[in-house]
């Protein structure tokens, strides 16, 4: 996808986790040195390896075949699909154990099945894709491109079977920097990115963007996800600016505070646009203006 303006990259008009996929790949490039997880679900495509020891003594390999079935040498063909690589290994042991007296049998996995799986929605690059099996959500979503300029990055869905079985919060990998809630993808998953519903724009802070909201956000949240206030006057002096659209006289409407604590806790309104100011001076307390101003 194009890389992000020079003019942009401090935020401004982009909406924050966007750029991370400025300079997403065309493809998808398979890792084979990576660890195969114990859960991984066996099918139509995989390779199987197997070392023999005792009265046998030999390593061949053999692919799953599209009904499931693997060739076990000396056995013959084993219906191991939809198993667990540990399950299939347990099985397979057992099988040569009781059929094979003195020989037992080591099995590992070789080559990995191509899987296809669809990114939907407000994807930028919607349709269906080739991938490992060994792929998550967050390669997919990569190799994809990631979200339009209109699609949600806080509440990707992974639909299973016709369900949803989770959701993604790229700012727990963004701002977190955690990965626990990747998910390995399977055969026909969809990754569906639904539009963006609720947003608000910061600027003085450290991480100037649009920040996607959720509706319990409050406009603590918002800073945590600015990075915190910058360039504050050490003895703490510094006003907040708001800047709402009040639903009632359908006009937008801008209020001064110079104290965080007496509205961090309130929740953030789509299209909220909160700023960050020095005071010019140490003057403590406020006033209220309200009437036929332009500014209230």
């Amino acid at each position: 996808r194009p890389k992000i303006e020079e003019k942009d990259k401090e935020g401004k008009n982009n909406i924050f986790g966007y750029d991370l996929f400025s300079g997403s790949p065309t493809t998808f490039a398979q890792s084979t040195n990576i660890p195969v997880p114990s859960s991984y679900i066996i099918g139509a495509g995989d390779e199987l390896i197997f070392q023999f020891f005792g009265s046998k003594n030999q390593k061949k390999s053999s692919f799953v075949s599209r009904t499931g079935e693997v060739v076990v040498p000396f056995l013959g063909p084993l219906n191991v699909n939809g198993f667990t690589l540990d399950e299939a290994k347990n099985y397979i042991s057992a099988q040569v154990k009781e059929n094979l007296l003195g020989s037992e049998v080591y099995v590992t996995l070789g080559e990995v099945k191509s899987i296809q799986v669809y990114v939907l929605g407000e994807a930028y690059l919607p349709g269906a894709y080739k991938v490992s099996s060994l792929a998550t959500v967050y390669n997919i979503l990569y190799v994809s491109g990631g979200v339009s300029e209109i699609g949600s990055v806080r509440n990707i869905q992974i639909i299973r079977n016709g369900k949803v079985i989770r959701t993604f919060d790229l700012y727990d990998l963004l701002l977190l920097g955690d990965t626990s809630k990747d998910l390995p993808i399977r055969a026909g998953d969809s990754v569906f990115i639904p539009v963006i519903k609720k947003t608000a724009k910061v600027n003085g802070f450290k991480r100037n963007y649009i920040f996607e909201l959720k509706d319990n956000d409050t406009f603590k949240t918002l800073i945590d996800f600015a990075g915190g206030m910058k360039n504050v006057d050490t003895k703490g002096y510094y006003s907040l600016e708001l800047d709402r659209f009040n639903k009632t006289t359908l006009q937008r409407e801008r209020k001064l505070y110079t104290d965080l604590s007496s509205f961090q806790d309130t929740l953030v309104q789509d299209g909220d646009m909160l700023s960050l100011q020095k005071t010019v001076s140490d003057t403590v307390g406020s006033i209220e203006l309200k009437g036929e101003v332009v500014y209230p």
